[in-house]
């Protein structure tokens, strides 16, 4: 009987310790146990006065609907990786007559986001004239993944 109550003890603290976690992370409740949380910045870093870059993005569940931004704004959004992960989200994007298409989330990238502690990374998306730059962090370093 002793061994059953020290083991429930143990698992009842491990789950308040990953809800004060993810409570503290300033993402919702709803994040699964020991699933982590993303947030995604994607900064339009076109010329100050350019046409306002346009996206659409989303994920097979989550349409986040059409956003216009201008240099130096950004638009955010959180979710969190599917326990056993396969989470995939892709971005349309358009400016001054071009447009592109890719995964701004997917298996690959989750592993160069930057950590923000336990069970939350952050992933940075820079929008340039000449491409599209990803980096762990808002102070970079960035490396340039796709041209318009």
């Amino acid at each position: 009987m002793s061994y059953l109550k020290s083991t429930n003890l143990f698992f009842s603290f491990i789950f308040a310790l990953n809800l004060a976690l993810v409570r503290s992370s300033g993402l919702t409740p709803k994040l699964a146990l020991f699933s982590t949380g993303y947030l995604m910045h994607i900064v339009d870093a076109l010329p100050n006065g350019a046409p306002p870059l346009t996206l659409h993005c989303q994920d097979k569940n989550n349409d986040l609907g059409y956003q216009k931004i201008n240099a130096p704004d950004e638009f955010r959004f959180k979710f969190r990786e599917q326990l056993f992960g396969g989470k995939l989200y892709f971005c349309h994007f358009w400016w001054n007559g071009k447009d592109k298409i890719f995964d701004v989330y997917n298996g690959d990238i989750s592993g160069r986001c930057g950590s923000l502690g336990a069970f939350l990374s952050e992933c940075f998306w820079k929008v340039q004239e000449d491409g599209f730059y990803f980096g762990p962090h808002q102070d970079g370093p960035f490396d340039k993944k796709y041209e318009w």
